[in-house]
């Protein structure tokens, strides 16, 4: 499902669609696509109703409603989230308030599942950063493989920051931030990810800010530990060592970066130790004896393409003691021109080849252990 704020990126929307919602608005409108003929039609359709305006590009509605030449702009609700990237653009952030949405179901491919549950795979947790339903397409601003060794009991953590320069199957091969490849589905999530570490993903975990609270206080809080002291405004001060954590409280863990030097590799490796924190939780005999009902109680919260008997079948094997180990990919800060954002240079990371290579190093052994 996509979001549309009152506004949307147009592309996508079928234009009778755009037509009745310009008729049903007393507001002024503009429109953004990559194609301009389509937008000269649409325009000269509804010309007579005073709220349309022709432009190429959805920045330029943007300026226009900066220099208040625009009450409303129809923007994709991940564009208008992602615009605060871009220079010249910071202002979005706090300076745009969306007043109306439209939902539009899309059916996006997704990865092939295995028959039975292996003993060794990858999974890829997504963590998009929005509250509603899970199934609103949103930037992806987790981005972690799990590499899972049932047999030795053996899980690989790695992380790939959220502004790593990558290219996926719908670019094709423009490049693009890897949070944005959410926009268009979490297949071109696992596209880019498969391409940029040469490994096949078996399986998929999303979730949303909403899905990762409610799990985390299904399973009665965790214990996450924290290499530093720190605040978040309003929620708490985490303590340097183990934190007894709510489903809020772990959701701010995983979210804070400013209070770091590190930004967003500190982030990243916060976000790893709250999955450190389930699985040790998933793994007690409390919670194994009753999986099931556990499953009940967060359905909905997450989207996943594991069938519930390989989850209920990689369950039983959760027990005992995981050798858990992590790794964040790291590389250079750029600004570079996106796939997403056409026109706009905006903050990227380009990969360091020598930690794409041993991160790829370290999850062939440890499927292969």
């Amino acid at each position: 499902m996509e979001e549309l704020g009152i506004a949307c990126s147009i592309e996508g929307v079928g234009w009778d669609t755009a037509y009745d919602r310009a008729l049903s608005t007393p507001l002024l409108w503009g429109w953004g696509a990559h194609s301009p003929m389509e937008l000269y039609n649409i325009y000269h359709t509804i010309e007579g109703t005073g709220t349309a305006q022709y432009s190429p590009y959805s920045n330029e509605t943007v300026d226009s409603t900066m220099d208040a030449a625009l009450a409303c702009t129809d923007l994709e609700e991940s564009y208008q989230l992602s615009l605060s990237d871009a220079r010249g653009y910071e202002w979005t952030e706090t300076g745009m308030r969306q007043v109306g949405s439209l939902y539009v179901e899309e059916e996006a491919p997704l990865p092939s599942v295995p028959q039975e549950a292996p003993e060794r795979f990858v999974v890829y947790l997504s963590g998009s950063d929005t509250f509603g339903p899970v199934s609103t397409l949103a930037r992806s601003d987790v981005n972690i493989l799990a590499a899972v060794n049932t047999r030795e009991k053996r899980l690989f953590l790695l992380a790939t920051p959220r502004d790593f320069y990558v290219s996926f199957s719908q670019t094709g091969g423009a490049m693009d931030k890897l949070t944005h490849a959410g926009i268009y589905g979490v297949e071109a999530s696992v596209d880019a990810l498969e391409t940029l570490y040469g490994v096949d993903i078996a399986y998929y975990l999303r979730m949303n800010f909403t899905g990762f609270v409610e799990v985390i206080d299904a399973l009665g809080g965790v214990s996450v530990y924290s290499d530093r002291e720190f605040t978040v405004e309003n929620i708490r001060t985490y303590q340097q060592g183990y934190n007894q954590l709510t489903g809020i409280e772990a959701l701010a863990f995983a979210r804070e970066r400013m209070s770091f030097p590190e930004g967003d590799y500190q982030r990243a490796q916060n976000q790893m130790e709250v999955i450190r924190a389930v699985v040790e939780k998933a793994s007690t005999p409390a919670v194994l004896g009753g999986f099931s009902s556990l499953l009940q109680a967060v359905e909905g919260n997450f989207e996943t393409n594991l069938p519930q008997d390989q989850v209920l079948a990689l369950a039983s094997a959760m027990g005992g003691d995981w050798q858990v180990e992590t790794y964040t990919a790291s590389g250079y800060s750029a600004y570079r021109e996106t796939y997403s954002m056409p026109g706009q240079e905006l903050y990227v990371i380009l990969p360091d080849q020598a930690s794409v290579e041993q991160a790829a190093a370290l999850l062939e052994e440890t499927l292969a252990a």
